[in-house]
């Protein structure tokens, strides 16, 4: 048989046997464990709660009782106000004032209202609000004070007195704000507070959590909607990208190659002995130690930072590539600063900390950001980010499965060396951490149980930031669920994570919760199991024989069928599950298998749960028109050809068997033939001798 045709026998019988094993995988076989978490898990005690809060203490106070309050007064300085024009922390604050007012009401039964101090009465007992310079907190945190005499939150700035408020109905009066559109409140007739006098400061001291369920939105015209939204009860501060002039590769809004590259190309990188703003199919970049760059950036910078004085960061930094496409400026003079720092960032970070310098002569509080991304992660050899230069540092691509303090895999690895390097030589890194797939928004990915060790991580490692990017669209896998933990542990490095798994999934999806987290322990385990990695640009189909097997999506769809009769009867909650559900039916309608009408059920449902829900994206950054439809129209079109596919299976099956057999037949008739031809001409020698 020839070569060619051997392997084309071979090769065909290598992929019947692959597509043989992607309808019949039943997943794992290696060893692994389930989430820490979800196995775990316990319904929250709300009984046990309403009775210790109405137990008396010599160590605390009453604060109602029976529809009645002594500290009923809210004393607000500032005073309400309808004002559309007030900055993003007043009216941040004042939907926070707004809403522990009406909060208390609806926890205590009783009547409470809002006073400035000129009304308050003197020897009045109160809920005291204050912006107090001397009140000991850090920006951005609080003190808190309760005693006989009153109830005071205090704080050197509005960010930190808006934390205050939702702290305390969370901390010590129970809320959860579990979503944007439902927020868990406790019915309490009686409730003592225990004394104390506590000062409280956020673990990170930046935090910004990039999905649409918790980012600042915006109306119809394009303002934004601060206030009382979710993002602020989760004390999100970064939320928007909060006092940042502009966010991220930003150079070439500097210089413009279409201003000018025509007459300046030398303004931009040099690249294979060619002055370029392109490469391939990413972005070129500037050339950092071009004295005309400097000159420009330098001075458009300074005079936006004269004309937005409450403004307080500028981002300088490297347009976008891939993880293994672009490179920096070539030319002499960069070359020769990158290789003496041994990182692209070399060049750029030269060029930052001069900036840095300047800007800080005329603006001392003002910081310039750059990035350290891809080309440019690796930190320099002797440089060191000036004190008012901030590092974007990107965990790109990382390994949302692993945890970066105890790397399992070399993406991990990579990434807990950036951390660990960059932590020795920087005063200001914000952590870019990505978070979801994003050429699969929906894809389930099981991301919890590495949260806190990580959070510890970052923050034993110099960091005071962390952007946490998912989907930058409505409906991304359990979003709500994983802004929550991301939030209370950046807010509180302490937190008792399980605790608050247990009690977010008791409150949001109440009977259905044991199977929520039957389903996240599950998933997690059989994706410890098969020993992958959660990659943020996968496809469903590569974890076909892991976490995603046909048989794993079957397991975990007759969870969810239990979860919704569970709460059958009940709009609201069966709407939570199916929101939570909508990643498996996405899985099971992806992914090319001979379950047809398994995949026509699921394709159906998901699309059915993301119109009612308004999520109409799927892909980051795709601009195709209708994602949803699109996805239903070639999953459709997939389904419908599937008999006309087996059949093709089964007949090229066939073939490859004959073949086989033929082949084989051949090969023994041939070794038969070799044989008798020797035992011929052995016999034959035999006869002569």
């Amino acid at each position: 048989m020839g070569e060619k045709r051997r392997s084309v026998i071979f090769l065909s019988a290598a992929i019947l046997l692959i597509v043989f094993a992607a309808f019949t995988v039943t997943g794992c076989s290696a060893e692994g464990k389930g989430s820490a978490l979800a196995s775990s898990f316990e319904f929250y005690d709300e009984e046990a709660f309403v009775k210790e809060m109405a137990t008396p203490g010599d160590n605390k106070i009453l604060f109602a009782e029976g529809g009645n309050s002594a500290f009923s007064a809210i004393v607000y300085p500032y005073g309400l106000t309808e004002d559309s024009d007030v900055s993003r922390d007043d009216a941040e604050l004042q939907g926070a004032v707004e809403y522990l007012e009406n909060t208390l009401k609806t926890i205590t039964g009783a009547q409470f209202y809002t006073l400035s101090n000129s009304d308050i009465t003197e020897g009045e007992k109160a809920v005291v609000l204050s912006i107090d310079e001397a009140c000991g907190a850090e920006k951005g945190g609080y003190r808190l004070q309760i005693s006989d005499d009153g109830i005071n939150i205090s704080a050197v700035s509005e960010e930190g007195l808006t934390a205050g408020i939702y702290s305390f109905l969370e901390d010590e009066l129970g809320c959860m704000f579990v979503s944007p559109e439902y927020d868990y409140i406790p019915s309490l007739p009686t409730v003592y507070l225990e004394k104390k006098d506590k000062t409280v400061s956020p673990s990170i001291k930046w935090r910004y959590v990039y999905c649409d369920e918790a980012d600042v939105l915006s109306d119809e015209n394009g303002d934004s909607l601060y206030g009382n939204y979710w993002y602020s009860k989760l004390r999100l501060n970064g939320a928007g990208t909060k006092d940042w002039y502009a966010w991220v590769h930003t150079s070439f809004t500097y210089i413009s190659p279409e201003e000018y590259f025509d007459e300046h190309p030398e303004y931009f990188s040099l690249n294979n002995g060619k002055r370029t703003y392109k490469q391939g199919p990413v972005s070129g970049q500037l050339c950092w130690t071009n004295e005309d760059v400097y000159r420009i950036i330098s001075e458009k910078v300074l005079q936006e930072m004269r004309e937005n004085p409450d403004i307080h960061i500028w981002d300088i930094s490297q347009m976008d590539t891939w993880e293994s496409r672009g490179k920096g400026c070539e030319c002499d003079n960069c070359k020769a600063i990158d290789e003496r720092e041994g990182s692209q960032i070399g060049s750029i970070l030269t060029f930052i900390n001069r900036l840095a310098a300047e800007v800080k002569e005329e603006f001392p509080d003002n910081y310039i950001s750059t990035l350290a991304y891809n080309y440019s992660d690796k930190p320099p050899a002797n440089l060191r980010p000036a004190d008012n230069v901030i590092i974007k540092l990107c965990l790109m691509p990382g390994d949302c499965a692993s945890s970066y303090a105890n790397p399992d895999s070399d993406k991990a690895q990579k990434a807990h060396d950036l951390i660990e390097s960059w932590g020795k030589v920087a005063d200001n890194i914000v952590i870019w951490d990505y978070n979801i797939d994003f050429h699969n928004y929906m894809m389930p990915f099981p991301i919890l149980d590495n949260l806190k060790e990580n959070n510890d991580f970052y923050i034993d490692n110099n960091v005071y930031g962390i952007f946490h990017q998912m989907s930058a669209d409505k409906g991304g896998d359990f979003a709500e669920l994983n802004s929550y933990i991301f939030t209370k542990l950046m807010w509180d490095r302490n937190t008792d994570v399980s605790a608050v798994f247990n009690k977010y999934l008791s409150v949001y999806y109440k009977e259905a919760a044991p199977y929520i987290a039957e389903y996240y322990e599950l998933m997690t385990e059989n994706l410890a199991k098969s020993g992958d990695k959660l990659y943020i640009y996968a496809k469903p189909y590569q974890y076909i024989t892991s976490y995603l097997s046909p048989s794993a999506l079957d397991d975990y769809l007759d969870i969810f069928e239990k979860a919704e009769q569970a709460v059958q009867g009940d709009e609201e909650l069966l709407s939570r599950v199916e929101l939570a559900e909508k990643g498996v039916l996405f899985a099971k309608a992806d992914q090319f298998s001979a379950d047809m009408k398994g995949r026509r059920e699921a394709l159906e449902k998901f699309v059915a749960i993301c119109e009612k829900n308004g999520i109409d994206s799927l892909i980051e950054g795709e601009s195709n028109g209708d994602e949803l439809a699109i996805f239903y129209k070639n999953t459709d079109a997939e389904i419908k050809a599937m008999p006309a596919i087996i059949i093709g299976m089964m007949l090229g099956s066939a073939l490859i068997v004959a073949a086989l057999i033929a082949a084989g037949l051949s090969i023994y008739c041939k070794i038969k033939y070799k044989t008798f031809k020797i035992k011929v001409l052995f016999d034959r020698k035999k006869e002569t001798a």
